[in-house]
């Protein structure tokens, strides 16, 4: 896991569930997908809004944010039960409005709603309305099942 070094160890380990539509979820890790491959490309800053340290870009190794953005799409894979590990596996999984409870630090969870935040924006500049809507609308869901444990954006 990646941490901000100005965190103070009760808040780097904070964990946050949040029940969610695996069909929810399933958009996330693609939006993690892409957000990953846009940080390794350098498309994207190798940071998420908040962390107070400068990014440090190594040869050897990826980008921060696209670490902690790998570690978000591990954790779904490991945390909800069923996941396929192949197409056809897709075609029956997830049952309609079958839901799993993630569970993710503080962090992990910022990533994700800026993230659906930020390839909203994208997707508004490719004339996809309904994608944008409905990166927004889990973004806001998660951000307020979040809120009800205490967390915020502008904590991790």
């Amino acid at each position: 896991m990646i941490h901000d070094r100005s965190m103070t160890a009760t808040s780097e380990q904070a964990e946050y569930p949040v029940r969610i539509l695996i069909s929810d979820w399933l958009l996330i890790d693609g939006t993690m997908d892409n957000h990953v491959q846009s940080a390794i490309d350098g498309a994207v800053p190798d940071s998420v809004p908040g962390w107070d340290v400068a990014a440090k870009r190594s040869a050897r190794k990826p980008p921060r944010v696209a670490r902690l953005g790998n570690s978000i799409r591990q954790a779904g894979w490991d945390q909800i039960p069923g996941w396929p590990h192949d197409g056809e596996g897709f075609r029956t999984w997830p049952a309609p409005g079958q839901t799993a409870t993630m569970t993710l630090t503080g962090l992990q969870w910022k990533l994700v709603v800026f993230a659906l935040n930020c390839w909203a924006d994208v997707d508004e500049r490719m004339s996809d309305a309904e994608g944008a809507a409905r990166s927004r609308a889990i973004a806001t869901a998660v951000g307020q099942r979040l809120a009800e444990q205490g967390w915020s954006p502008e904590s991790p």
